[in-house]
């Protein structure tokens, strides 16, 4: 492709919606996937790099994901073991991720939050906040500030920002 071409193919990207599954996964990502399965099951997205997620806790591997070239719209996290416990999306161009039918990726905060107090305790736990003051539901949340949403670097967007698991 020339440059040209990847540049029109990438004007032309339509950002997914995903219904996230507590303690299961989020759209086509389920917990417990190998970064090749992860990665077949996102044909379109494109592997911009891969980190160390934590410098606490090295063997964590962190894959940085994108519909367009240089812009970063979703984050896998690995276990050591290989094994997918968290997703990160971006609040501007990551999925659109909906919890119990409500969008929470770009989302305003004020109308998000009381409805996180409502949906916490059919999901099996407590609103809790983080040292960010990012609330998040008790049942969802894992490593990292799972579960939590937070606004966006460039305040043009909020929303639930990450899922994942407990680690164990």
């Amino acid at each position: 492709m020339t440059p040209e071409e990847v540049e029109r193919a990438d004007a032309q990207v339509v950002r997914p919606s995903w219904a996230i599954t507590p303690m299961e996964g989020v759209g086509p990502l389920r917990f417990g996937m190998t970064v090749g399965q992860a990665a077949a099951a996102l044909p379109e997205a494109r592997e911009l790099r891969r980190f160390q997620a934590d410098p606490s806790f090295p063997e964590l591997l962190g894959v940085e994901l994108g519909w367009k070239l240089a812009e970063p719209a979703l984050y896998e996290y690995f276990l050591g073991s290989g094994q997918l416990f968290c997703i990160a999306a971006d609040a501007v161009r990551g999925p659109l991720m909906t919890l119990d039918g409500m969008q929470l990726t770009g989302s305003d905060p004020a109308v998000l939050e009381p409805w996180l107090f409502d949906v916490s305790d059919s999901l099996g736990g407590g609103l809790r906040y983080g040292p960010r003051a990012d609330p998040g539901i008790e049942g969802l949340s894992g490593p990292a500030g799972a579960g939590r949403w937070s606004r966006s670097a460039d305040s043009t967007g909020s929303g639930w920002s990450r899922v994942g698991l407990p680690l164990r």
